[in-house]
């Protein structure tokens, strides 16, 4: 049996953190196979939606329907945002370590070259171009909406909502700039580094949206006017993203050709 310690900023036993830590390692390990063997990571992905989901509801049940989300408590999800902000930096910080590596070690394998004999680097003045305005025009709307929060909620809704536009679209461009490129991820290190790289960073893009549409959703069911520290954490990572996309431009796009 499990010893439960209530304390003050206790709000209850949740096994949810372990499960979603548990689909996480599946969904890499499911990866690897996918790599190898051409397996489906379907299932895995499935299971950290649905970990990640019974969590959120959780979290939202304590903080608006029990207010049991004291002052505490509230500190220690920001700092629990900001070690798994710093996660994900050390993350990014691989493949651009990575990057950095195979560009200035050229070796014959690759023609010495980068990028290889063979490839041709993506043009930053096209799709990378638009996608970097789309994201940042994002950051800035989510400021703006951030600032009208306790102003005025349907101009907050509006901008948000733009935001989560923005952020649909660049998803969009970067699946259009997939099925234009003339390389693949097996095409030597240069592939395998730009399509971990931005795919990753796609990834990102697609969570941050999903965060900001819940946070519209329970604004426009008047849950944001007791809890808006949701909103915050939202806001955190959604510049995290953007910040990780311009290093990503500058170095795999710009400085890459």
């Amino acid at each position: 049996m499990f010893l439960l310690v209530t304390l003050q900023f206790n709000t209850g036993y949740s096994m949810w953190p372990l499960y979603t830590s548990i689909s996480m390692f599946t969904l890499i390990f499911m990866f690897f196979m996918f790599l190898i063997l051409n397996k489906s990571v379907f299932f895995s992905f499935l299971l950290i939606l649905i970990s990640s989901a019974l969590w959120f509801r959780d979290l939202v049940r304590e903080s608006y329907f029990k207010g049991s989300q004291n002052m505490l408590m509230q500190t220690c999800l920001k700092l629990g945002m900001i070690f798994f902000i710093l996660s994900e930096i050390f993350f990014f910080i691989s493949f651009f370590w990575c990057y950095f590596h195979f560009m200035f070690m050229q070796s014959g394998e690759l023609g010495f070259q980068w990028p290889s004999k063979g490839i041709t680097a993506v043009n930053y003045l096209s799709v990378p171009l638009l996608n970097s305005l789309l994201l940042l025009s994002s950051g800035v709307s989510l400021t703006i909406s951030h600032n009208l929060m306790s102003l005025d909620l349907k101009s907050f809704n509006l901008y948000l909502g733009l935001t989560i536009l923005l952020g649909l679209l660049f998803s969009y461009c970067q699946y259009w700039e997939y099925l234009m490129l003339d390389f693949l991820w097996s095409d030597s290190s240069y592939g395998s580094i730009f399509f971990m790289g931005t795919g990753f960073h796609g990834l990102h893009v697609i969570i941050g949206s999903t965060i900001l549409s819940v946070i519209l959703i329970r604004d426009m069911m008047n849950h944001l006017l007791m809890d808006s520290m949701i909103f915050e954490l939202g806001a955190w990572y959604w510049h995290f993203v953007d910040v990780i996309w311009i290093i990503l431009f500058t170095e795999f796009y710009w400085w890459g050709k």
